[in-house]
């Protein structure tokens, strides 16, 4: 289930990204301001730029595992809010900064904690 993004479509991810969270926030964790631009890539009328992908792509695997896991209303949650494993920042902050494994690793610690409860 880890890296499904890797098999879809950069339109697809997008489209999936935007329906959990939503097309600003998806611009902000891509590292564009527009969100216009991340509809127009959710539409497969513009293609993101090769770092603004791994963002998404990045995003997208964790933001689903957490979903699946847990739930929209958590994976959305999660993704907005000062998380102290990334220095009170974002995950989704934390992604725009390229962020990988730090923003992995907490999203781990979130899924280990549900299932110690």
């Amino acid at each position: 289930h880890r890296a499904r993004s890797v098999f879809m479509e950069t339109s697809e991810v997008v489209q999936e990204l935007c329906d959990v969270l939503t097309s600003r926030l998806v611009a902000g964790l891509s590292g564009v301001k527009d969100p216009g631009q991340v509809r127009k890539w959710a539409r497969g009328d513009l293609q993101p730029t090769q770092p603004a992908q791994q963002r998404l792509r990045f995003a997208h695997d964790v933001i689903q595992e957490i979903e699946s896991a847990q739930g929209r209303r958590v994976a959305q949650a999660w993704a907005m809010s000062i998380n102290p494993r990334l220095g009170y920042e974002s995950p989704i902050k934390a992604t725009r900064e390229d962020r990988f494994q730090e923003t992995a690793a907490a999203a781990k610690a979130l899924l280990e904690e549900a299932y110690d409860r």
